[in-house]
C-alpha cells in the first residue's frame, strides 16, 4: 500500500481573499488613525501577493491623496488605469486628484467617465463622484450644469448633507435653482 502524501499548504484562492480583505479592514484602521505609513505597507504587502489587482492598487494611491501627495497619487492611479483604463475607483481618485490640483476640466472629465462605469448598485459612489464633478463644475462657472450634478447626487444619496448646504446656498444667491 502506498504512503499517503502529506498535505502541503497552498495558497488557495479562499486564503488570498481573506488575507486581502483582511488587510484591507486593517489599512482602513490604519488610516482612520493617521497612521498612513502604516496603511501603505499593508497595501504594498498585499501587492506583492496580487500585484495587478486594480482596487488595492486604486486604495492603495488614495492614501497618497489623504497625505496631499497628489503627483504620487496620480502616479500610482495612472498605472491602475494601464491595466483596466474604465476602472471607476481609480478614475475617481483622480478626478479627485486633479480637483485639489486646480484641473477642474480634468476633474471633470474624470468624474464623468467614471460614472459611466460604476454599477447600478454603487449608490453611494455615485453620489460622491456627482456631488464632486457638480463642485469642479462649479469651479469653471459653469453654474447649472453644478447645481444638475448636485441634484442627481441627492437621487442617489438624500442624505448627503454638503450637496444640501451647497444647493441652497448656491441656488439662493445665482438664481439658478
Amino acid at each position: 500500500m502506498p504512503r499517503d502524501i502529506p498535505e502541503t499548504k497552498r495558497n488557495t484562492f479562499e486564503d488570498i481573499e481573506n488575507t486581502r480583505t483582511t488587510g484591507m479592514l486593517l489599512a482602513s484602521k490604519y488610516v482612520l488613525e493617521h497612521r498612513y505609513d502604516a496603511a501603505k505597507n499593508v497595501f504594498e504587502k498585499l501587492l506583492q501577493l496580487s500585484p495587478n489587482d486594480v482596487e488595492i492598487m486604486a486604495l492603495h494611491a488614495n492614501i497618497y491623496c489623504v497625505e496631499g501627495k497628489f503627483i504620487e497619487a496620480e502616479n500610482k492611479l495612472n498605472q491602475v488605469l494601464l491595466l483596466d483604463p474604465n476602472y471607476p475607483l481609480a478614475l475617481y481618485f483622480l478626478g479627485f486628484v486633479y480637483n485639489a490640483k486646480g484641473e477642474y476640466e480634468k476633474a471633470i472629465n474624470m468624474y464623468e467617465t467614471a460614472l459611466k462605469y460604476f454599477s447600478e448598485y454603487e449608490k453611494m459612489e455615485i453620489a460622491d463622484t456627482y456631488h464632486n464633478l457638480g463642485c469642479s463644475l462649479w469651479e469653471v462657472k459653469r453654474r447649472k450644469e453644478a447645481i444638475e450634478a448636485w441634484k442627481k447626487c441627492l437621487k442617489y444619496n438624500p442624505e448627503q448633507k454638503h450637496v444640501m448646504e451647497n444647493l441652497k446656498q448656491f441656488s439662493n444667491e445665482y438664481g439658478v435653482f
